[in-house]
Parts: C-alpha cells; structure tokens; sequence
C-alpha cells in the first residue's frame, strides 16, 4: 500500500509558466492569474482559471477557461472571462473554483468560493461561502443560487459513485471566525448528491508553529490510498507545497519535514517565491502538476495605469510540472 502514496514524486518542472499574466495577450488578467483546475475529456486538457485586470487583493475576480492538446501548451478561450465579477449569488468575486466531469451524468460540476472582503482591519473581513454550478460544455454554466456551506475556501471533491461524494476544503472551526482560521483548517465533508455537505467534527489538518497556514488542499484518490496537496506558509515569507497522507481519507499522516513541491527560491525563476494552489492530474503513464505561482517580484501595473507595491508578491503565474510512472 505504500507505494500507492503519492508524497514523494520526482517532479520535473518546466521552466516557463503554462500562463502568465505578464506574456497573455488577453487583457483580463493582466494583473493577477492563478489558481488551475484541470480535467482531460475525450482526449482534451481543459483548464478553468482565475484573474484580474485591477489590483491584487480586492474584490473584483473572473473565471477562464483554456484548452491543450497535450497538457503543457494552453490555449486561452477567445470569449474569456466566461464568468465576471458580480455573476456570484454572494458576494462578487469568484475564488478557488474546482471542476468535475461527471462522466456518469456527461455534466461538468463546479464547486466555487463566492468572495468578499471588507474593511481595513488585520486580517480584513472576508466572507467565502461554498458555491456550485453545472455546465453541459464547460463554459455556459447554470448557478445555484444559493450557498452550499457558510465557510469555505478551495474546496476539492471526489465522486466515488452514484450517492457518495467526499470534498476536502479549508472552514473555520465557527461560522464566526475570523479569516485566519479558515487558513488553519482542512475537514472533509461528506454528501450523496453534492450539495447537502455534513462536515467532519475534527479537521484532516491544522497548521503548526512553523507551517502558518494549510491552504488550497486536493486529495489524490489511488486504488483507496489518498494523497493530499496543499500549500503552507513557512519562513522568509516563503510559500510551498506538502503532503499528507491517508489509507482511508480519514486518518492522515502529515509530511511536514519536507516539501513536496518547493519554491524555486530563485529571482530568476517565476515560482521563486510560492508554489501553491496544486491541481494534481493522473493522466496515464504519467501525473501532471498544475500549480499557482508568484514570482520574487513586489511591482505591478495596476488597472489604472499606477505602478504599485505588493510586499507579499503577486499571483501571475500557473506552472506545470510532470512526473512519470514507474513500471
């Protein structure tokens, strides 16, 4: 069973991003570009992406789509954004989308976080509630109306068949907790239709001392070993991907004495400073890793023209590494 975990991959990971909001020729998210969800039907790599055109950290967040004949070369669509700011039933920006084909019902689901933040405070207020569409293409989707689940943020779902679905997803611990707690907190929820989410009493992970935060999980489901990808806060303002691990999706053993996917941690490379959101694809002989990245850099060229500072870098590029099977 052990060798079914997925902790401990040899990555090669390519040396320009798959996009970037510094080379993408659409100017929609020529300010911030992050966050992959990839799926391969029929033979095409589909990916759905965030971005935006204004200033890092504000309330306006849209949608992409693109395409790939091979999972590394993409192709943004022509009509992008597919979903604007204020399209959500709450709140207005879109944030952490993941996408399933539901081969069984030949329907793409989505489930989102609907956004808003508020206030000058640390942390600021910012409210995310769990969202879901569907769409017979992938790009016209039909939206519910309303939220699934009060708190969440970057959920990741597995069916596993007709009547059990399982989703992975950063909460707070109270409905009331403030934006840190959400940042701190992994649980599995539980449903058979994915919409009606019971969550677990305990949470799958909490952050340490040295790992701040646990963000942006996916679970990796392999013959009933799973294997999950999130992002951690470390030191020197650093950002990078660990794992845990689990026989049953329950119980999890942590891997917090290595990196699964590190930072480049070089100012020449545009993942030297976080490698985050993972989006982990089986794809036969061999695993794709599509990841958020930023860059060392702290400027920008904001919407209105202004050069401006964002000491904490800025989301503007998705990488993809591979790795391939053994045997």
């Amino acid at each position: 069973m052990a060798d079914l975990f997925l902790n401990r991959l040899s990555w090669r990971r390519a040396d320009q991003p798959a996009l970037s909001a510094m080379t993408i020729a659409q100017s929609w998210c020529r300010v911030t570009l992050y966050n992959p969800t990839v799926v391969r039907v029929d033979g095409v790599y589909k990916m759905w992406f965030l971005g935006n055109a204004s200033q890092t950290r504000d309330n306006r967040m849209e949608l992409g789509y693109a395409e790939s004949t091979d999972g590394l070369r993409w192709t943004p669509h022509p009509d992008n954004p597919i979903l604007r700011t204020g399209e959500t039933p709450h709140g207005r920006a879109w944030q952490t989308p993941h996408v399933l084909f539901d081969a069984d019902e030949d329907l793409y689901k989505m489930w989102f976080v609907m956004s808003e933040r508020s206030g000058t405070g640390d942390p600021p207020v910012v409210r995310q509630m769990l969202g879901y569409a569907t769409s017979p293409d992938g790009l016209c989707w039909d939206i519910r109306p309303e939220p699934l689940y009060p708190s969440g943020r970057r959920p990741c779902v597995l069916k596993d068949g007709p009547g059990r679905y399982r989703m992975w997803m950063n909460s707070s611990p109270a409905v009331d907790d403030d934006f840190r707690a959400m940042a701190r907190h992994i649980y599995r929820f539980t449903a058979s239709d994915g919409i009606n989410w019971t969550r677990d009493e305990e949470p799958a992970v909490v952050a340490t001392e040295t790992h701040r935060s646990i963000v942006y999980p996916h679970v990796v489901d392999n013959d009933g070993v799973h294997t999950m990808w999130y992002g951690c806060h470390i030191e020197g303002g650093i950002f990078e991907l660990y794992t845990s691990t689990s026989a049953d999706g329950i119980q999890w053993t942590h891997h917090f004495g290595e990196s699964a996917f590190p930072a480049a941690r070089d100012p020449d490379c545009f993942d030297g400073r976080y490698t985050s959101t993972p989006c982990v694809l089986d794809d036969g002989d061999r695993y794709l890793l599509y990841y958020s990245a930023r860059d060392m850099g702290n400027l920008y060229g904001a919407g209105d023209g202004a050069v401006r500072v964002d000491s904490d870098g800025i989301y503007r590029h998705i990488g993809v590494a591979v790795c391939g099977k053994e045997g």
